[in-house]
């Protein structure tokens, strides 16, 4: 169905689902934008994007994408960089490159980007996993990555806004047709509340998330395992030094003691108190620190009715018998006073 544009051109509307709809290049034009260099490449010649922070497709998934390649081949190219040091890094297609390898292929079709900073080819890998899952299908890591991630990208200036919005234009073309006026408002929304909105999550959620993405890698993994319940994380992100963060993971890890609400809260406090170290970490960990400190005095008692009914009579008040009783107990302390000091 034809789109109708500001200046009254009709243009075809389309619809991509995902990111890789943009490569299928026997379509549609090739874009400038990621689109620098096309050709195939072997595997062993690439690289994966360093510290990449997306699980690789496992299980029923993997052998279906296996599959698929097997029969059909890669049909969606690989986006690589091209550093300055002669590499070339993937950006997007870690799974594609995975599985065309268990396929048994050697190389693949890849479109080359050049010329990116550090933080802009993060900004695509990021971007690209976002559009070619569902953001419910990641796990807490990954999610909090992307949203740090895409807020940092929504709150700079320059290129790396530039590039997000040339990757929402690439998956969206339809709409920057009919309103080409839409960035410029979009760019007056609340960085936080803008994000929230693209994932359908509240602003104080997507804060939860930035804040967690904070957390050392093994502390997140716990998180992803359900060890850690998400807002225990959150609570335990607030402690900003990596190295108290990587002595709470090891003391989980080593004793396998699992962390609640009530130590995470504990241990942000001693953090906030400048108190948190490594005996105070084992202490709240291990449960001793939140534990009621015993009290000097005795436990209450009672004297069992039987005992009453053996030695008192039923007219008797409780101050008689009390006080009968307290005699008693002097009278018997005192005896064993004398038994000690005779021998």
């Amino acid at each position: 169905m034809p789109v109708k544009t500001n200046n009254g051109t009709k243009v075809p509307k389309i619809i991509l689902d995902n990111f890789d709809d943009i490569l299928d290049f026997g379509k549609k034009e090739p874009s400038a934008v990621l689109m620098e260099g096309i050709g195939e490449m072997l595997f062993d010649h690439m690289e994966p994007f360093p510290d990449h922070k997306f699980k690789l497709y496992e299980g029923q998934q993997l052998e279906d994408m296996v599959e698929s390649i097997r029969q059909l081949g890669i049909l969606l190219p690989v986006i690589l960089w091209h550093t300055e040091d002669n590499k070339h890094i993937i950006l997007s297609g870690h799974n594609r490159v995975n599985a065309g390898k268990l396929a048994g292929l050697t190389k693949t079709p890849v479109i080359i980007k050049e010329k990116l900073t550090l933080d802009e080819a993060t900004l695509i890998v990021t971007e690209t996993n976002l559009r070619q899952r569902s953001f419910t299908d990641l796990s807490y890591s990954e999610r909090a990555y992307c949203l740090a991630q895409h807020y940092e990208a929504q709150k700079a200036q320059g290129r790396r806004s530039d590039l997000l919005e040339e990757i929402e234009m690439l998956i969206n073309p339809c709409i920057y047709e009919e309103n080409p006026t839409s960035v410029h408002v979009e760019q007056k929304l609340e960085s936080r509340g803008k994000v929230g909105q693209e994932y359908g999550l509240s602003a104080s959620n997507v804060g939860r998330y930035i804040k967690i993405s904070t957390l050392i890698s093994e502390l997140l993994s716990k998180v992803d395992a359900g060890e850690i319940a998400f807002l225990t994380a959150y609570t335990l992100s607030f402690i900003g030094d990596k190295t108290l963060q990587k002595q709470i993971a090891d003391v989980i890890e080593r004793d396998s003691y699992r962390v609640d609400m009530k130590k995470a809260e504990l241990l942000r406090s001693y953090y906030e108190k400048d108190k948190l170290n490594r005996d105070s970490i084992e202490l709240i960990i291990s449960g001793e620190k939140s534990k009621k400190l015993k009290s000097d005095k005795p436990h209450p008692m009672k004297v069992k009715a039987a005992i009453i009914s053996r030695y008192f009579k039923p007219e008797q008040s409780v101050k008689e018998i009390e006080s009968v009783i307290e005699k008693a107990l002097e009278m018997y302390f005192e005896m064993q006073g004398l038994k000690e000091a005779t021998g």
